[in-house]
């Protein structure tokens, strides 16, 4: 595909060329600030930086109250924990194109984390979130006050969608963002690509489940023969669900946690097991989730324990389909014309994407900053992937106007 860029688009990008360091400073004030997906206060503060970050560019803003996410404590017992709502802006809902921007204000860093601040080395902006994805928020506000100062603004309406659960799986907005997802035509989600700029591409599901097993507690010695050894139940089941996984298929169980027993001399009587599944298709899932079920019936009969599984597949598989290719194949000829080698690359990652996928919206979701080394104390975004983002997303909303047409 050849794209000829016009005298507005080089003046659209031209406006971006200076903006880097504020891009960089704004996103140091919003990763400053604490925002663990279960540190409800810091979550409050980060989105209230978050509606100053957007308040220029929307017509309308709105929280939504999301359900309370449901966990299991050490006992096996369910209980509730409520999170912050999404917060959603709007703005010409009556455009001819209608995008969808997701992104979420939360980090996997708790409350105590001791990885809490900002700082520059070189080229890399390092601190909680900076990559993942604080600094693709920034990226995205910046790329819509471009365009809402163009010739493109009344060309498309947005929605924006920031979500406060994303790194727990999005167990909460998942079915928010899908209700969102029809009524548009394009999603734009803006996760870190990789420090070399790879983005991700095809994605596996996945499911967070937890099995709990309740036996009956004895004497190891008095009554050894009469316990229901829970510890033991879950060890059998875990060892099975584990045999699920195959390289070949790409199918993987992961057995993240065990909970349970107590003093030697004790049969015990409660055990919970915390485990991932994840796939490349849909019908994997099915086939999976039989397996499972037969997997925990077999070992209840069995060890004589009661076995209850909790938990759900909540990301499903988001596939490379032709029209997600015809979409990466015009971010691709975007770069070409900024100078940037766009690639992609199938992972084994989640993200909101998939979520936009199931709703039938093909979508992009490593549009934010160049960074690496997420989920640990290393995280960093690279600096000036700032404007180079800004420019690629600032680019592809111009083409998008066109190529809704052509699907």
């Amino acid at each position: 595909m050849s794209l000829n860029l016009t005298t507005s688009q080089i003046e659209l990008l031209a406006s971006l060329d200076s903006m880097q360091d504020t891009m960089a400073n704004t996103t140091i004030e919003l990763c400053n600030i604490n925002s663990g997906s279960f540190n409800a206060e810091g979550i409050t503060r980060a989105q209230e930086k978050v509606i100053q970050l957007f308040e220029d560019v929307s017509e309308d803003y709105q929280t939504l109250p999301l359900e309370p996410i449901k966990k299991l404590d050490s006992n096996g017992n369910e209980y509730e924990v409520n999170i912050a709502p999404m917060q959603v802006f709007r703005a010409r809902p009556s455009a001819p194109l209608q995008i969808l921007c997701t992104g979420h204000i939360d980090t996997v860093f708790p409350a105590e984390s001791e990885f809490q601040t900002c700082w520059i080395e070189g080229n890399r902006l390092h601190g909680p979130g900076t990559a993942d994805m604080k600094g693709g928020l920034v990226v995205l506000a910046h790329v819509l006050k471009a365009l809402n100062s163009s010739e493109y603004k009344n060309q498309f309406g947005f929605t924006i969608a920031i979500s406060p659960d994303e790194e727990i799986g999005s167990p909460s907005s998942g079915d928010v963002l899908m209700s969102l997802a029809k009524d548009h035509d394009f999603g734009l989600t803006y996760e870190p690509a990789l420090a070399d700029g790879t983005l991700a591409g095809a994605r596996k599901g996945s499911g967070n489940f937890s099995l709990v097993a309740k036996g009956f507690s004895t004497h190891a010695g008095r009554s050894f023969f009469e316990g229901k050894n829970a510890v033991l139940a879950i060890s059998q089941a875990a060892t099975e669900l584990a045999k699920l996984s195959n390289e070949e298929t790409g199918i993987t169980v992961n057995i993240g946690k065990i909970d349970g027993g107590g003093p030697v001399n004790v049969v015990p009587d409660l055990c919970v097991c915390h485990f991932n599944i994840r796939m490349h298709e849909p019908e994997q899932q099915i086939q999976v989730e039989k397996q499972i079920n037969d997997i925990v019936q077999a070992i209840s009969d069995s060890s004589g324990c009661e076995m209850t599984l909790h938990g759900k597949f909540n990301r499903p598989p988001k596939p490379m389909t032709e029209k997600q290719l015809a979409m990466f194949e015009l971010l691709k000829s975007c770069g070409e014309k900024i100078g940037l080698n766009i690639q992609w690359q199938a992972t084994g990652g989640c993200c909101e994407g998939n979520n936009l996928a199931a709703a039938g919206l093909i979508n992009i979701d490593t549009l934010g900053v160049r960074g690496a080394n997420i989920h640990s104390e290393e995280e960093f975004a690279c600096i000036d992937s700032f404007v180079e983002r800004a420019q690629l997303s600032a680019l592809l909303i111009t083409h998008l106007i066109d190529f809704k047409s052509q699907l």
